[in-house]
């Protein structure tokens, strides 16, 4: 970590992700402690990482993972206690008002952090991946596209639309025709 890469920050989690797939140990064990420090501190000071975007789960997650770490026991609360950045960034997600306050990208990062290891998501909780997928399907637009906020759609969110429902592709007749018209769109 040095002044320039910021464990924590958006730009510097997505580099460290790419970190994390050079093999580098060194870099990647710095980078790694410096966002358990970063989640750590955001604990003590806010109880969470952020109140609204869930993508904050969602980035420093798969940035612990492409580090090597293990975002489901991951720095500490004020109580001491390990951090499941999983289960509260995604199925668990009680922050705010729903995992889409932000937008669809928390729907779509959800479902992207939960199977970029194929996490289980108990019974108990507050969503399902099956939920999370229909809420994706249903923001789909007329034109097969996706928008931020149900708007126009938008390349960037589609794409990132995509890749969340890629693993479900081949099992679901809806997500195959969701996924066509909006590769379509594109």
């Amino acid at each position: 970590e040095s002044d320039l890469v910021v464990a924590g920050e958006s730009v510097s989690d997505w580099l460290a992700i790419a970190i994390g797939c050079s093999g580098d140990p060194v870099k990647s064990e710095a980078y790694l402690q410096g966002l358990e420090d970063y989640v750590t501190q955001q604990y003590a000071e806010n109880s969470n990482l952020h109140n609204i975007k869930a993508t904050e789960y969602h980035r420093v997650s798969l940035a612990v993972l492409a580090l090597g770490g293990d975002p489901t026991c991951f720095g500490t609360d004020s109580g001491g206690n390990p951090i499941d950045l999983i289960a509260e960034g995604t199925y668990n997600w009680s922050q705010s008002d729903s995992l889409g306050l932000q937008g669809l990208n928390g729907w779509i990062w959800a479902l992207i952090a939960l199977d970029a290891k194929y996490y289980d998501v108990p019974r108990e909780a507050i969503y399902t991946r099956e939920e999370i997928v229909e809420t994706i399907l249903m923001a789909q637009s007329d034109e097969g596209g996706f928008g931020l906020s149900g708007g126009s759609p938008d390349v960037d969110i589609t794409a990132m639309a995509l890749q969340a429902l890629a693993p479900y592709y081949a099992g679901d007749t809806r997500v195959q025709g969701s996924v066509d018209r909006a590769v379509a769109w594109l």
